[in-house]
């Protein structure tokens, strides 16, 4: 984490910040306003600082030259888009340069046949949507910040959502970026790139490896119906499983959201949500497509919810659908009204995990009642995402040190539960303590050893995601060199590489989480017919060329195969190229953005990085 000294304006930063403005006003608008840099210098949540100066770039050409006059004059940036961000990942200084992009605004095109969109990276989420609206097209990315958000924002934080469950998140959507790296040179990440995914290991980069100037993103079509259902349940693993089940028919719920008791009654405080104060635990789905799909689809949801819940309702006019979702979306402006102080955390557990994340927050939320009014248990169930959000009365002295607590312990919960410390919110600076219990230290040296290739200099979005450095990280600099080499597209294929390690050929299938754990060593074939056994069916695994291994295709993939294994993989078990030291990156978890995606790397690597041990894909159930 940056410390206080370097927040601060010595006499050599001034001058050094003075000679930027004075070269970068050609190419932006220049304030040292205190109010604005104030204000335009905090997150959502107040965070933030006061920068040195802010600057307004005149349009996206202008971004490379103002990179290279920071490289030159040492000068550190900070990115701002909407400044929707919940996890501190925005921190001026008084040394740093505030470098503003929603003037980046413009949408540069929509192609409706192809339903793709071209758009400048400080357009606002909504702004594209209302635009695609006529077109009965779509972004898919719907956070509830779509309001504030940007797209660029919506990039480098993989944005999620309510809609993520069947639709994916951001990473699932975006075609290709231009990208101005640290140093002022520009370069263009695209999915169908050959060789390592680049475009991934950006996506979630927090904007701390390049600013995104334009971006191409994948829409599509606005469903022609879609209704809601509500389930009430007596416990909340009752409710986890009804989920399961329903995932279990093969219908994909549009949506998945999740609400507990205590969420319940403590926003019954504020306003009527409508919802049975009787549950233990609520769920709101959203079923969508045509109108068969949706008699269909609710049909089963339907039944079994019925079977399991002690209540069931149907919403299936626009009036009655807002009606239900109202309880679940307007907790935060409600608690704002209500002058309460409230946090919105943000872990992602394995569905299957949800009931014992559940009790888990409920237990932390009694330990610390003295400073806490209570914890809502809400979120996304169907990816596992949830938000535990925490009210208090803001007179209350022991708030504070209440809250922190509360936070971390409910991190920690969601680590032991084998799932990870943000699933779309990021680490920014809030979650950096949590990062070292995250990743070992050869897992963090990796993602240090991208940072460096990047931003050498450590000059863009300074203080962000990754702590300090810590004597047990090992050296990694043979892997950054690898990732040079694919940054610069000088990758020579070494064919005695290894690709794959372990010679494990174990299966798993977890139809609860709907993961697939499989050794890198084990054959298509094989897999195939295990996926077969148990009903299911994964996009990554091909139905030719079955004499390969899952490793061996993931670590040569190229063309459809290579696209498929983009968006089926979770997690990867490798060996480090720096001493073959075994590292994790991603797990079971259907959503995840604690740190560099450096499981990206290794698709269509070529055993550049390390060799394949176990690969963990996301599975469906066969209709």
């Amino acid at each position: 984490m940056s410390t206080d000294t370097e927040h601060l304006l010595t006499p050599d930063s001034a001058a050094a910040i003075g000679r930027f403005a004075a070269a970068a006003a050609a190419h932006g608008d220049i304030t040292t306003d205190e109010r604005v840099l104030t204000e335009r210098g905090r997150d959502y949540w107040g965070v933030g600082g006061v920068a040195g100066l802010l600057l307004r770039p005149h349009g996206r050409d202008d971004i490379a030259a103002i990179l290279r006059l920071a490289s030159e004059h040492g000068v550190a940036l900070v990115p701002r888009g909407g400044a929707s961000n919940c996890s501190g990942g925005m921190m001026p200084a008084g040394g740093r340069v505030l470098l503003d992009l929603t003037g980046l605004n413009r949408i540069l095109d929509i192609d409706v046949v192809n339903r793709r969109a071209r758009v400048e990276a400080g357009v606002v989420n909504s702004d594209l949507q209302t635009a695609l609206a006529p077109h009965g097209l779509c972004f898919s990315p719907d956070p509830v910040s779509a309001h504030l958000a940007t797209v660029g924002g919506n990039i480098i934080e993989n944005a999620g959502g309510p809609h993520a469950l069947k639709y994916g998140v951001t990473y699932n959507h975006v075609l290709s970026v231009n990208v101005v790296l640290p140093d002022g040179s520009t370069v263009t990440f695209s999915a169908d790139d050959e060789g390592p995914d680049l475009l991934g290991v950006l996506i979630g980069s927090e904007g701390t490896l390049g600013i995104i100037t334009e971006a191409t993103v994948a829409l599509r079509p606005i469903a022609d119906v879609t209704h809601s259902l509500m389930g009430a349940f007596a416990s909340a693993r009752e409710a986890a499983d009804t989920i399961a089940a329903i995932i279990a028919t093969g219908v994909v719920p549009a949506a998945v959201e999740w609400l507990d008791r205590a969420g319940i009654a403590g926003l019954q405080q504020f306003y009527d949500t409508g919802y049975p104060l009787d549950a233990d635990s609520i769920v709101l789905i959203d079923v969508d497509g045509t109108a068969a799909d949706v008699a269909r689809d609710q049909a089963i949801v339907e039944r079994v919810l019925g079977e399991r819940a002690t209540e069931v309702r149907v919403a299936e006019d626009e009036k009655d659908r807002v009606a239900l979702w109202y309880g679940r979306l307007n907790a935060p402006n409600s608690v704002v009204q209500s002058g309460k102080g409230f946090f919105i955390g943000d872990v992602t557990v394995p569905r299957d995990r949800i009931p014992e994340m559940q009790e888990a927050i409920q237990s932390i939320a009694e330990r610390h009642s003295d400073g806490l009014l209570f914890i809502a248990v809400c979120g996304h169930a169907g990816d596992g995402d949830l938000h535990p959000t925490t009210f208090y009365d803001k007179d209350n002295p022991l708030a504070a040190t209440a809250l922190e607590a509360a936070n971390n312990e409910i991190i920690e919960a969601a680590l032991d539960l084998g799932g990870t410390i943000t699933g779309e919110h990021g680490v920014g600076t809030e979650k950096i303590p949590f990062m070292t219990k995250r990743f070992t230290p050869v897992e963090i040296a990796a993602q240090r050893s991208i940072k460096n290739v990047f931003d050498s200099a450590g000059l863009l979005n300074p203080g962000i995601m990754l702590p300090d450095v810590s004597a047990d990280e090992p050296d990694t600099s043979a892997f950054g060199t690898a990732v040079r080499d694919a940054l610069t597209r000088n990758i020579t294929v070494d064919p005695s590489a290894a690709l794959t390690a372990g010679n494990n050929t174990n299966v798993s299938v977890n139809l609860g989480n709907l993961s697939l754990v499989v050794g890198a060593d084990t054959t298509i074939e094989a897999l195939n017919r295990h996926l077969d056994e148990h009903g299911v069916t994964c996009s990554a695994v091909p139905v030719v060329g079955v004499e390969r291994t899952i490793g061996e295709l993931v670590a040569t993939a190229a063309g459809n195969e290579r696209d498929h294994i983009r968006h089926a993989l979770l997690g990867a078990d490798v060996a480090i190229i720096d001493g073959q030291t075994r590292a994790r990156f991603g797990a079971e978890t259907m959503k995840d953005v604690a740190g560099y995606d450096v499981k990206r790397l290794y698709i269509s690597g070529r055993g550049a990085f390390g060799a394949l041990e176990t690969l963990i894909f996301k599975i469906v159930v066969k209709a």
